[in-house]
Formats: C-alpha cells, structure tokens, sequence
C-alpha cells in the first residue's frame, strides 16, 4: 500500500510541477496574473503536499526489504522529467526575454525606463506649465526643443494646485539622438510624476507639434482670472489645458488673440481680429485651450498668438485643387462631399467640374467647369448643364476632349436623366432611349410588381469596343434592369436584352 501512495504521490508531484512550469512560462510570455495567480497557488500547494507525502512514504518504503532500488529508480526518473521540462520552459522564458517577445520583457523594459520625478511647482498659476518642465529637466536634463505627440493635458483646480498631468514628448539630446518622455501624473497618488523614457513615437519633428508656443501662449493668457469668472459662475470645478500645436477654427466663439511671436521667428506676423471670422473662413495657429472637462455647457476658452487668417475663397480653391488632384488619380469621376460637385480628368491636364451653384430640398442645380492646366484655372463652359433640371449629379465622363455623357437623377434615386455632348461640354443633349423596343422585362420583375414605366433609372454608360451600353434599373443598386446599346456614338440606341 505504501509503495502505491508513493508511486501516485510521485507522479501527481512531477505532473504539478511541470503544469507549474507551463503556467510561469505562460504568465511571462502573456501576462494576466490575476488569471495565472489562482493557477499557480493551487498547483504550488499540490506539489508541496505530494511531495512531503513523497518524502513520508519512501521511508516507510526504505524501511522494508528489497525495496532502495526500486524507489531509487522512481526518483531519477521524476528527476530526469523535471530537468528536461525546467529546461525547456526555462529556455523559452529566456528565449521571449532577449527578444523583447513577452509580457514580462515588456514589464522589464517599463520598469529599466520608468522614473519618478517629484513635481515641486505644482501650482499653476504660481509657476504656468513651464515649472513642470522646470522639475522634469532638473531630473532627466531635457532635449532643448521638445515636441508633443498629440497633445500635453493638465488639469488643476480652482486655486491652481495641479491634479493631473498627461503627455508624451520628444526630441534630440546633445549628440542627435531621439530621446522620448512618456508622462503622467496623478495628484491622489503622491507628489511624484511617473516618466517613462525611451519609448516608441511618431518622432517626425513637425514644427506644428512644437512645445514651446505653448509656453509663449501660457504667458499672455489669462488664465486665473477666467478661472475666477467660472467659480464665481458654477462653484467648484476641476479645470483643463489642453494643447495640440497649430489648430484650425471657423468660429470665434471663445477665441482670445494675443500679439507676439509664438513661433520663434523673431517676428510677429499676424494682422487677424476674430470679426473676420464673420464672412467665412479659418484661422489657424498654435491653440491652447481652457475648459471645464465635467461640462460642454461652457464654451471653452481658446487663447491664441500670431495667428493666420484664411479667407473663405482660399478654402475653396485649396479644396478644388485637392479634388483635382483626387480626380485625376481616379480612373472615374470623383464627389466632393463638402458640396456635392463632382469632376472627372480624361488626363493631367484636360478635366470637366460639375459645380454646384444652388442646392435646395436635397436637389442641386449645377453648371459645368472646365481646366486645361490640370485644375489650376477653370472656366465656365456651361452655365446649365441639365436644362433647367435639378437633382442630383450621377456622374460624368469624358472618351476624348469632345465627347461624354453626364447623369442627373431625382434626390430619391428613383430615376435619372442622361445627357450627352460633343463638344466638351458646352451643349448638352438629353439621351431618349426606345422604350417602345424593349420586348420582356427581366425575370424577377412580375414578382416585384414592376411595368416597363418603372424602368426609369439610367446608369452611366459603359463602353464594349467601339460601342456603348446602357443599363436602366428601376432606381440605383437594382441588380435587375433592360439594356440598350449604341454603335455610333450615342446617335441612335437599340434595345439589347435584359439581365
């Protein structure tokens, strides 16, 4: 009985101890030790009660006659499975850590590069954002010209005292290295600010990311006294400064312009006043914002220096020549979806717009914009391009610089209207199909309910060789439709089957 106890106790230890094995490497190589943890207890104190059970029954075994060797042998044998899996298990732990592909190589590269850093000036009204800096340079001797990926991230409370503090910044040491600073701060959690060095960024240097305006901007910002305003408005609040670089507005609501030279340059080169926002536009420049991250009742405070001005009609001829250049990288036409038009390049230089001039009611009337010079300079080549017609443009396409077709359809989709020119765009004539021709309908149609007059949808040509086809539907996305099909260029149509 006793060497039974002690074979099954044998085995059941060298087993646990191997499923200890499996779960430490798999705890390295993952992570998860609240899931592991559980695991690992119970099979840690299955192995040590086998194996005191082990030890207790060998002696008693010993103690019998003829009985050393065989138990002898039971011991090198669970020895041997358990070297072999220590070496095993032990040699993948080592294998993910000097790869960098594991948990806890990761957590051991967090731990060699994390810091803490005791945030001293931790009121900012009494020292701005730049005494936070101040702290972290001391500690880690900063890259002169920082950086921010995304954004730097303060918040503090009515008196000042800062609460949270979350960004991610970058530069070049002394030798050009790229160095990198992951932080965070948490006031409820100490007085240390938490850094993490080294890491991996987007290090692209844009001069827009820059950290330094942000200080510049801070300077002249009146902060406090906002802050002040807010508390006397709504009591206590927790306040946030969020900065992201250069940032683009189209209201002034809540925009405070300072003059100065935020970017460096040793100039200040803006002439904007907020009313010029009033007839269109944007502004654009290095932004920091003031706001109340509880609320968006409260319009947020946008302090802003040496700021761009650009002008509604610049917008719209930058928007333009990215459209062209869409266009003409499309083997089809292309929607602008800030207003609808739609243009269409034969080649690099030779293009047609479909530009919208009046919208209403889902429905737009358009006229048609040609270039020469690859989008720089359109000129009107017809100021009515549907006679009359509105809807919406379904699309248009040139075969050479004289012959095309473009598509009008109803807001609904329901049906569409083609119309074809020969000379580039000047006139156009309404394509009129031979309904009369057309001798069955497609083969789901009586299912659906649909006659020969529900057939009104036009799809844009498609050429077949020197011929060109046309698909009518009963409104776009059908898959079911009657084709007709043209020989000479458009001039006559014949029907051509269904499908």
């Amino acid at each position: 009985m006793n060497k039974v106890i002690y074979r099954i106790s044998a085995l059941a230890s060298t087993l646990c101890y191997i499923i200890l094995l499996y779960q430490i490497w798999h705890l390295c190589q993952y992570g998860g030790i609240r899931s592991h943890l559980p695991v690992l207890a119970g099979t840690g104190l299955l192995l040590a009660a086998g194996t005191v059970l082990c030890v207790i029954m060998r002696r008693h075994i010993r103690k019998e006659e003829n009985t050393r060797s065989k138990t002898g042998k039971m011991i090198w044998l669970g020895a041997a499975v358990c070297l072999i899996a220590t070496v095993y298990f032990g040699g993948r732990i080592i294998y993910s850590l000097s790869t960098y592909n594991s948990a806890l190589a990761w957590k051991i590269d967090e731990w060699r590069r994390e810091e803490k850093v005791e945030l001293t000036h931790s009121n900012f009204f009494d020292s701005g954002a730049e005494g936070v800096l101040d702290d972290l340079d001391r500690a880690l001797d900063l890259p002169e010209e920082l950086y921010v990926v995304n954004q730097f991230q303060m918040t503090f409370d009515g008196n000042g005292t800062i609460q949270t503090i979350y960004t991610f910044l970058y530069g070049k040491d002394a030798d050009g290295n790229t160095r990198t600073y992951l932080i965070d701060y948490d006031a409820g959690k100490g007085t240390d600010m938490t850094v993490w060095k080294d890491g991996r960024a987007n290090a692209d240097y844009n001069a827009n990311m820059k950290l330094a305006p942000m200080f510049r901007i801070l300077e002249k910002a009146s902060c406090k006294s906002q802050v002040s305003e807010w508390e006397k408005e709504r009591g206590k609040e927790t306040y946030e400064i969020l900065y992201m670089g250069r940032r683009s507005f189209s209201s002034a609501d809540g925009l405070e312009c300072y003059s100065g030279d935020v970017d460096g340059d040793g100039t200040d080169d803006s002439s904007f006043l907020p009313e010029m926002l009033r007839t269109g536009g944007e502004v654009i420049g290095y932004e920091v914002s003031l706001h109340i991250p509880s609320t968006e009742e409260v319009t947020p405070v946008r302090y802003m220096m040496e700021p761009e001005y650009i002008s509604a009609a610049e917008i719209e001829k930058e928007q333009e020549q990215q459209q062209a250049e869409t266009a003409k990288q499309s083997d089809s036409w292309t929607v602008d979806r800030t207003d609808g038009s739609m243009t269409y390049f034969l080649n690099d230089k030779l293009g047609w717009q479909l530009s919208v001039v009046n919208a209403a009611a889902g429905s737009r009337a358009y006229e048609l914009e040609k270039t020469q010079d690859g989008g720089a300079v359109w000129e009107t080549v017809n100021q009515d391009s549907f006679a009359g017609n509105i809807g919406v443009a379904e699309g248009i396409q040139f075969f050479d610089e004289d012959f095309g077709f473009a598509a009008l359809s109803g807001a609904s989709q329901s049906y569409s209207r083609m119309y074809m020119t020969k000379d580039g765009g000047s006139t156009f004539t309404e394509i009129v199909l031979p309904m009369s021709e057309v001798t069955r309908l497609p083969e789901h149609a009586e299912d659906y309910g649909h006659v020969l007059e529900d057939y009104s949808y036009l799809c844009m040509p498609e050429k077949d060789g020197n011929a060109f086809t046309i698909s009518v539907l009963t409104g776009a996305g059908e898959e079911e439709g009657i084709r007709f099909r043209s020989e000479d260029e458009g001039a006559t149509w014949t029907y051509d089957g269904v499908f």
